[in-house]
C-alpha cells in the first residue's frame, strides 16, 4: 500500500516520528553530548495488515511502517552521523468503507471520543501515572497512531474463554488504581473536575440517560435483553420460572443507565469504561509467567463515574462465579491499598477522597453493574470465531448482528459452542440468582 492510501500527510508522519524519537532516543543522545540534535528524513511509509486481527467491530487495526533516516548533528565540531531506522506503529482507523458500521459509530460517537481522550485527556494523566496506556503519536479525524506494545514485550493474556487468573487481575487492578488516582491528583492540581475540563471525552455514551427508542444504544440494549431471555429459556434450571424471569430482565438491568452517570453522592473519577480481557496487555519479566505491568488500550467508552464502576467491571467480565467467590474481596482490598499508596506519593490522604466506608458502600451498590456489563459484553465478545468473522467482514454481517439476527446468531452459538454456553450460563445464573430470585433481601 502506498503512502497516498493513508489519511495522513508526509509532514504529519514526520512530526509523529519527531515525537517518537524525541521520547525514545533523544535522552540517550543528550547523555553523550548536550550539543547533539537530530533531524528526520522520511523515506517511505505504508500500512500493513495485522494477520491475526485485521479488523474490530469499531475500527481497523493495522501497522504503520515508516522507513526513516535519522541524522544526528554535533554543533561543536560540525560532524554528523546517519542511521537508517524502520519504525512500526500500531494504528486504529474508523471503518469508513463500511457504511453500516460508520453510521453506528457516528450515532454512538465512540471513535471521535477516543481521539479526544488520547489527544487531550491521557497526556495530562500520563504526567502523573506514566506507563499504563500506550503512547499516542497522532490523533486526528479517523486515525490514531500508537506505539507498538508487542515490540515492547506486551501481550494479551486470556484464552478464547476470556478469563484471567489472580496474578493478572492483581496487576491490572494496580494499573487501574493508578489511573483513578491520577484523575484525583489532576483535579486537585487543576481545582476543577475532569468532566468539566473535558466534557465530551467523559460523556456517557454507552448508557446515556433519556434515550429515544430509536437511538442505537437503546436498540442495542433491547436486543441484548432479547438474547438473554432466549438463553435463559435454554437453561433447565429455570424451566418453571421462565416467564417471571423474562418479565424482570429489562427492569433489573435498566438500573445501569442510572448508575453509569456521574454520581451525586460518591467520588467520581475518569474511568476507562471498557475493561474486558482484550483491552488489557501485560508485560512479563524474562522467563516468568507472572505479569509485571498492565497497560490499558481502547478508551472509546470512557466516562466520569465512581471508580467502583470500572473496578467491578474489570473483576467480573474476565472471571467466573467460582473465581469471584475465592478472590473478589481480596482483589478489591488490593485496589484500595494500591490507591492509598499512589495518593500518598502525591501527599494526599485517601480518606479525603474515597474513604474505606464509601468504597465498600459503592461495592454493594455497583456490584450488579459488573454482571450487567458482563452479559452485554460477553454475548458479543465470546462468540466463536466463525461468527465474529462473518460479523466484521461485511456490512450485512454487522447489520445482522446489531439489528436483525442477533438472537439467531447468539442462540446458535449457545447451542453449538461449549465455551460460549458455559460462560453465558455462568454470568446469567449469577445475575438471576442474586438480583431476580434473591430471597428476603439476601443474595443467594
Amino acid at each position: 500500500m502506498t503512502a497516498t492510501a493513508i489519511e495522513i500527510s508526509s509532514k504529519e508522519v514526520e512530526r509523529l516520528c519527531q515525537k517518537y524519537f524525541s521520547q525514545e532516543h533523544e535522552p540517550e543522545a543528550k547523555e553523550s553530548s548536550t550539543d547533539n540534535h537530530f533531524q528526520i528524513n522520511i523515506i517511505r511509509y505504508q500500512l500493513q495488515s495485522i494477520s491475526d486481527n485485521t479488523s474490530g467491530f469499531f475500527g481497523h487495526h493495522r501497522f504503520l511502517v515508516v522507513d526513516v533516516q535519522l541524522i544526528y548533528k554535533n554543533d561543536a565540531d560540525g560532524q554528523e552521523s546517519r542511521t537508517f531506522n524502520r519504525i512500526r506503529f500500531f494504528t486504529k482507523t474508523a471503518p469508513v468503507e463500511n457504511a453500516s458500521r460508520m453510521d453506528y459509530l457516528e450515532e454512538f460517537g465512540v471513535f471521535k471520543k477516543e481521539i479526544m481522550v488520547y489527544r487531550d485527556v491521557l497526556p495530562q494523566l500520563e504526567k502523573i501515572c506514566p506507563g499504563i496506556f500506550p503512547k499516542c503519536y497522532y490523533a486526528n479525524t479517523n486515525l490514531l497512531v500508537f506505539e507498538e506494545l508487542q515490540q515492547k514485550g506486551y501481550k494479551m493474556a486470556a484464552a478464547r474463554d476470556g478469563l484471567l487468573d489472580y496474578e493478572h487481575l492483581k496487576c491490572a487492578v494496580k494499573s487501574l488504581a493508578s489511573l483513578h488516582a491520577a484523575s484525583i491528583v489532576f483535579e486537585v492540581k487543576q481545582n476543577q473536575k475532569v468532566n468539566r475540563t473535558y466534557p465530551l471525552a467523559t460523556k456517557e455514551d454507552c448508557y446515556p440517560e433519556n434515550l429515544e427508542p430509536k437511538h442505537v444504544r437503546y436498540q442495542n440494549f433491547a436486543n441484548g435483553i432479547k438474547v438473554f431471555g432466549e438463553l435463559i429459556k435454554q437453561m433447565p434450571k429455570y424451566k418453571e420460572q421462565t416467564d417471571f424471569l423474562l418479565s424482570q430482565l429489562k427492569p433489573k438491568m435498566s438500573i445501569i443507565f442510572q448508575l453509569a452517570q456521574p454520581s451525586k453522592e460518591f467520588r467520581n473519577v475518569f474511568c476507562h469504561g471498557d475493561l474486558w480481557a482484550n483491552n488489557l496487555m501485560f508485560k512479563y519479566a524474562n522467563g516468568n509467567d507472572k505479569p509485571t505491568q498492565c497497560c490499558f488500550v481502547d478508551f472509546q467508552l470512557s466516562r466520569y463515574a465512581p471508580p467502583m464502576l470500572d473496578l467491578i467491571t474489570l473483576l467480573t467480565i474476565p472471571t467466573s462465579q467460582q473465581f469471584r467467590s475465592a478472590y473478589l474481596i481480596k482483589l478489591l482490598a488490593n485496589y484500595y491499598d494500591f490507591m492509598t499508596e499512589f495518593l500518598k506519593r502525591e501527599h494526599l490522604n485517601i480518606d479525603n477522597f474515597l474513604s474505606r466506608t464509601e468504597f465498600w458502600q459503592t461495592f454493594e451498590l455497583y456490584r450488579i453493574c459488573g454482571l450487567i456489563e458482563s452479559c452485554f459484553f460477553c454475548h458479543l465478545i465470546l462468540l466463536p470465531p466463525e461468527s465474529t468473522e462473518s460479523l466484521t467482514s461485511s456490512a450485512d454481517g454487522f447489520s445482522d448482528f446489531f439489528a436483525r439476527k442477533r438472537v439467531e446468531i447468539c442462540l446458535k452459538a449457545f447451542q453449538t459452542d461449549e465455551i460460549y454456553r458455559q460462560r453465558l450460563t455462568d454470568m446469567l445464573e449469577d445475575f438471576v440468582d442474586n438480583y431476580i430470585l434473591e430471597k428476603e433481601g439476601k443474595r443467594v
